[in-house]
C-alpha cells in the first residue's frame, strides 16, 4: 500500500485547483491515471476528496480483506490491489465511482438504450407559495382562486377560466416552471394562449380584474404568445430587460441565449429596454436586446424558425453542431459532451419531428454529419467518425 498516498495526494491537490506535481504523477501506475482522469471528466474530484478524507484505512483494509479477492475479480481487474481496497469503500459510500469503469463505458448510437423523456411535466406555484405538479394532477380541478377556476388538461394544458368578476384587492400571481425537456401549454384568464418552452419561467396573473394593463414576466427560457384583442389593456411581457407591449398578436420571446430576441410572427408589436429606447415591429421582425451592454436594434427574420418548436418542429438553417446538440440537450435532458471539439462547427440544416425519438434523431445526424455519438446514462458524445 506504499503508493496509496501518491494517488491521494493528487486527488488532494486537484480538489485545492493546483496542478498534481509531476514526481507525484510518474509514480502513479496506469490504472490510478485513469481513475484520476475519470473522477475529474465526470467533477467527482470534490467528492472523491471528502470520502476519502473520512476513511480510516486500517478498518477499511479489514473489513474488506476477507473478500476482497472476490470483489477485486469480478468488478474491477484491471486495478491493482492496494488501488482497490481504497476504491471500495468508496462505491459503497459514494454510490458509483464504477461508473467509470468497464461497466458503464459510453456505448455507440446503434447498440445504446436511451433513457425515454417525459415531455409533459410543470411545476405550479400558487401566490401562497404552495406548489402542485401538474403530471401528477391530469384532467383535474385545482380550485378556484379570486373567481377564477384553474384546470388541468391531459397534462399539457393549464387554463385559468374567470368565472366572477372581482373589484379591488391584490391582484395575485402564480408562477408555472417548466423543467428542462419539456413543454406546457398556459391559457390565461383573458383569453391568450402561452406554449411554454423547456426550462423555462413564467409568472402570470390569476386574472385581470382589477389591472389597467396584461403584464406577464418571463423569467427564464422562451414563450411563444397568441395574445388575445382587449384594446383597453394592453399585453405587456417583461422579459430580462425588454418590455414588449401589444394589443393583440402573436409573436415569441427567446431568452436562452446571451442575445434576447422578440420575433413577431402576426399584429405589432413595440419593444423597449431599461434606457428607455423602443422600437416598433412589423411581422417577420425581430427586436434583439444585447444583455450585455443594453442596445436594443431590430431585424428582418425568417420567423418559421424561431416558431417551429411551438409547432411541433425543430427547424436548423445553417446551424452549428454545438447550436444542433445544444437545442436537443434542451429538448431531451441529455447532456451533450464533444470528444472531439472541431467538430462543433460543422453545419446542419434541416426539419426534424420535434417529438421523436432522439435517437432517430440523432442517426439522422450521423448518416448526413461526418459524426457518431455515444451514449452514457443521459449523457451523449459526440465524436468524428
Amino acid at each position: 500500500m506504499s503508493t496509496k498516498n501518491n494517488w491521494i495526494e493528487v486527488i488532494q491537490q486537484l480538489n485545492n485547483n493546483q496542478e498534481p506535481d509531476e514526481q507525484l504523477l510518474r509514480q502513479l501506475s496506469r490504472e490510478e491515471r485513469e481513475l484520476i482522469e475519470a473522477l475529474q471528466k465526470d467533477k467527482m474530484i470534490v467528492n472523491a476528496h471528502l470520502l476519502l478524507g473520512n476513511l480510516n484505512e486500517k478498518s477499511a483494509w479489514t473489513s474488506i480483506r476477507s473478500n476482497f479477492e472476490t470483489k477485486n475479480i469480478g468488478l474491477f481487474p484491471k486495478l491493482l490491489r492496494h488501488a482497490a481496497i481504497w476504491l471500495l469503500p468508496l462505491f459503497a459510500v459514494g454510490g458509483g465511482i464504477l461508473y467509470h469503469f468497464k461497466y458503464n463505458q459510453p456505448v455507440e448510437l446503434a447498440a445504446a438504450k436511451l433513457q425515454p423523456t417525459d415531455h409533459n411535466r410543470a411545476t405550479l406555484v400558487l401566490a401562497n407559495g404552495s406548489t402542485v405538479e401538474l403530471s401528477a394532477k391530469s384532467n383535474q380541478k385545482l380550485g378556484e382562486v379570486a373567481g377564477t377556476s384553474i384546470v388541468n388538461h391531459q397534462k399539457n394544458l393549464l387554463t385559468y377560466q374567470q368565472n366572477r368578476s372581482l373589484k379591488g384587492g391584490d391582484q395575485l400571481f402564480n408562477k408555472l416552471i417548466i423543467p428542462r425537456g419539456a413543454e406546457y401549454k398556459l391559457a390565461l384568464a383573458d383569453g391568450s394562449l402561452i406554449t411554454i418552452n423547456s426550462a423555462s419561467i413564467l409568472r402570470f396573473p390569476v386574472n385581470f380584474n382589477a389591472a389597467t394593463s396584461r403584464n406577464v414576466f418571463l423569467e427564464k427560457g422562451e414563450a411563444y404568445f397568441q395574445v388575445a384583442k382587449n384594446p383597453h389593456k394592453p399585453f405587456i411581457v417583461h422579459a430580462n430587460g425588454m418590455d414588449i407591449k401589444v394589443l393583440g398578436t402573436t409573436f415569441n420571446v427567446n431568452t436562452y441565449k446571451k442575445d434576447l430576441r422578440t420575433t413577431l410572427v402576426e399584429g405589432r408589436v413595440e419593444a423597449s429596454n431599461s434606457n428607455g429606447q423602443k422600437v416598433v415591429l412589423n411581422p417577420s421582425q425581430e427586436a434583439i436586446l444585447n444583455k450585455q451592454n443594453g442596445t436594443l436594434v431590430k431585424a428582418d427574420v425568417d420567423v418559421t424558425p424561431v416558431v417551429a418548436w411551438a409547432n411541433g418542429k425543430i427547424v436548423f438553417e445553417e446551424s452549428t453542431l454545438d447550436e444542433v446538440m445544444e437545442e436537443l440537450g434542451l429538448w431531451y435532458d441529455y447532456d451533450v459532451e464533444f470528444v472531439s471539439a472541431q467538430i462543433k462547427e460543422i453545419h446542419f440544416s434541416g426539419e426534424l419531428e420535434k417529438y421523436k425519438d432522439i435517437k432517430q434523431i440523432l442517426s439522422i445526424i450521423e448518416q448526413t454529419g461526418g459524426v457518431k455519438f455515444s451514449i452514457k446514462g443521459r449523457r451523449i458524445y459526440v465524436d468524428q467518425r
